[in-house]
């Protein structure tokens, strides 16, 4: 197959750039699905290419809706028409802008963008409420299939279904946030509280999922695109992958990292990757980019926060629904399933001297657990 995506004039500009503004609503995500992790009733299963490669990305992502009831065509029609022809014949006119749908919601307004643009995947943004006087920042996490990769990351000359690669995003992420936000509430309502099952502070602090409304036009038609996004805490701290970029691996004083100090923060994270797991909620993907380091990188109060949930494993809901397991740090630490991820960050004789690496994490977890 030799598809490449169509010319697309009808598609917007993307618009989650620094000074966007736009009102959302609370939205309930669907239950997780993809894979072969989670299959619930009634999912559905992503399109083949046959059914996607005669559309535009832009005609693709809206043949499923309704056209707003002002514009509504007189005469019926069976849905946003595929393109004609050889397939690459598109209007010349270049859609008008994406436009928020009037509501009398909050807004988010957006500070700053950390990915975002066409082909992106999910968009993610700084943002502040506008009806905040402090302007207090939160993290969103935009999941908008309009500017996801219309071809297939894989098979880059075969299209990929946007729609159910974004819901498919939305619905697990917000899942992993939900199981961990109800853990976290359960645990501190219980008495005693058995402090090595905390979780608080493993994760970004979540504020719940939305939705935007966005409109798009055919022609004279338009479609109001509903667009899902979670709020969550903004870290106030860089990623291990932005330490590392910054060659050699140094303290913020300059100094360069020891030996004790990457196995220390390494262990701190591998310790929040690993509460999270026994509290239900496997992520992964454990990997430099999306652990997060906030305060001294060598105090035992290190904040290492494990972020990116979208292929995370949420055990009960899981088809079937599965128990946490027991998570033995030191075990988990010396496995050679980080090698790849982690060769810049720990030194070389953490993986070719065992008696050492025993050593130096019995310091961290003296008692075997996390």
């Amino acid at each position: 197959m030799n598809w490449t995506p169509p010319a697309d004039p009808e598609k917007p500009r993307c618009p989650y750039v620094v000074g966007f503004k736009v009102a959302v609503t609370s939205h309930t995500p669907p239950p997780p699905f993809g894979g072969g992790s989670y299959r619930p009733p009634g999912a559905r299963l992503a399109d083949g290419y046959e059914k996607i490669m005669d559309y535009t990305q832009t005609r693709y992502c809206i043949k499923d809706i309704k056209p707003d009831e002002a514009t509504k065509p007189a005469t019926p029609t069976n849905g946003v028409k595929k393109l004609s022809g050889s397939g690459r014949s598109t209007p010349k006119t270049r859609s008008r802008a994406n436009s928020p749908a009037p509501t009398p919601s909050p807004s988010l307004v957006i500070e700053s963008v950390i990915r975002g643009g066409d082909k992106a995947g999910a968009q993610v943004v700084t943002c502040h409420w506008d009806n905040d006087p402090i302007k207090a920042k939160y993290l969103a996490k935009i999941y908008d299939p309009l500017y996801y990769d219309f071809a297939n990351t894989e098979h880059p000359s075969m299209p990929t279904d946007v729609v159910w690669d974004a819901e498919r995003d939305y619905s697990i992420e917000a899942a992993a946030y939900e199981e961990l936000t109800a853990y976290e509430t359960k645990w501190a309502a219980t008495t005693p509280r058995d402090e090595s099952k905390n979780i608080r502070g493993c994760y970004p602090a979540y504020f719940g999922s939305f939705a935007l409304k966005l409109k798009v036009a055919i022609g004279a038609i338009t479609y109001t695109r509903t667009v899902p996004l979670v709020l969550t805490e903004y870290l106030h701290g860089p990623s291990m992958e932005q330490i590392i970029a910054a060659q050699p691996v140094k303290n913020p004083n300059g100094s360069a990292l020891t030996d004790d100090v990457r196995i220390h923060v390494f262990a701190r994270a591998a310790a929040s990757h690993l509460k999270l797991a026994m509290a239900g909620v496997i992520q992964a993907d454990f990997a430099p980019r999306n652990i997060f380091l906030l305060g001294n990188l060598q105090s035992p109060t290190l904040r290492a926060v494990i972020t990116d949930f979208n292929v995370a494993k949420v055990l009960s809901r899981m088809s079937p629904p599965r128990a946490p397991p027991r998570c033995d740090p030191l075990s988990f630490c010396s496995a050679s399933d980080w090698k790849v991820n982690f060769q810049h960050w720990l030194p070389a004789w953490f993986f070719t001297n065992k008696d050492k690496r025993d050593a130096q994490l019995r310091i961290e977890f003296p008692d075997g657990k996390v």
